[in-house]
């Protein structure tokens, strides 16, 4: 999914989630879109996402600091701490 997307940012794949354009191939892709949820219902819309694992997303805010986000309890952390 992600490689196929312009918009990497929550507000580029959340929104298009919403309206059944995004094909979510497998559990990644799945982690990927709840986790963009839980940064959007926090109004980080403009994040660009990093990395996905089957448990976890990394994404980057607008000043350039590493954020993981655990998508099964909504936990948003620094990278690092």
């Amino acid at each position: 999914m992600q490689a196929a997307l312009e918009d990497r940012t929550v507000q580029g794949i959340w929104e298009p989630h919403l309206k059944g354009k995004l094909a979510m191939a497998d559990v990644v892709d799945r982690v990927t879109v709840r986790a963009a949820e839980v940064l959007a219902e926090n109004g980080y819309w403009m994040w660009p996402s990093q990395a996905a694992t089957e448990e976890l997303t990394s994404w980057q805010d607008l000043h350039g600091n590493y954020w993981v986000v655990d998508p099964n309890n909504g936990y948003i952390w620094v990278w690092g701490t």
